[in-house]
């Protein structure tokens, strides 16, 4: 045996009684520590046969390792869910802080982008003429009949909110003049007994908004905002 290999056996050795010796000065470690032992993997002497014991130990490794993993899927729900609703406390307070309308897509729209990553807002509520209450013209009027109802019709005729990519002709109609233009959007019905208006919050990144995404938060959203645009401009607009 080479001198370098006797060292390094010697080093191991060391190493080994180090242990031992540490483990026996203080029986309580593993103990206070299951983990390190769950991790290791103990043979029995059972000859060629396996050992039941191994067996078992190795199924409740298993199902640990998968429960661990559920709790961390729970863990991840609990903060997403905390998170939004953190952001709904602050669209409402927003929202409350308006004294009309102008003051209130304002708001929205400043809130949004920096809770949801939101670059670009359109509001449209199915009305001829000015909408009451909107001197600044923040919200558009959509009559049935022009390329901006036509944008939003699917969510007009369902009633349900809409997300997924934008079309070309849809950021033509409602975010002409957006630089950079969206790529993706959600599109959130607006009204009380019925869909007579929409909120559109689109976004440049094309995976911000995708179809099979959870819609309850913004469904939410979409009361909090009927709620608040009934009071300035009236339950006549937004029955």
């Amino acid at each position: 045996m080479s001198e370098a290999k006797k060292q390094v056996d010697a080093a191991t050795t060391l190493d080994e009684v180090n242990v031992v010796a540490w483990l026996q000065a203080h029986p309580q470690f593993l103990q206070q520590h299951p983990e390190v032992l769950a991790e290791q993997e103990i043979s029995h002497d059972s000859g060629g046969a396996a050992s039941l014991i191994e067996r078992q130990v190795g199924l409740l490794r298993e199902e640990n390792r998968e429960l661990q993993s559920r709790l961390d899927e729970f863990v991840a729900v609990a903060r997403s869910n905390e998170q939004r609703v953190t952001q709904l406390n602050n669209l409402a307070q927003a929202l409350l802080e308006a004294c009309d309308i102008g003051q209130l897509m304002t708001g929205l729209a400043d809130c949004v982008r920096q809770q949801m990553a939101v670059d670009a807002v359109f509001a449209g509520i199915c009305h001829t003429g000015d909408i009451p209450g909107d001197a600044d013209g923040a919200i558009r009027p959509l009559s049935g009949e022009d390329a901006c109802s036509d944008a939003v019709m699917e969510v007009l005729r369902s009633g349900q909110p809409v997300c997924g990519p934008l079309s070309a002709a849809q950021v033509q109609a409602l975010f002409e003049d957006a630089d950079p233009q969206p790529a993706s959007a959600a599109m959130v019905p607006l009204g009380e007994t019925q869909t007579q208006g929409v909120l559109v919050l689109a976004s440049t990144d094309a995976e911000q908004f995708t179809a099979d995404m959870g819609t309850l938060f913004l469904s939410l959203a979409g009361d909090l905002v009927t709620t608040a645009l009934r009071r300035h401009a009236g339950a006549a607009v937004l029955p």
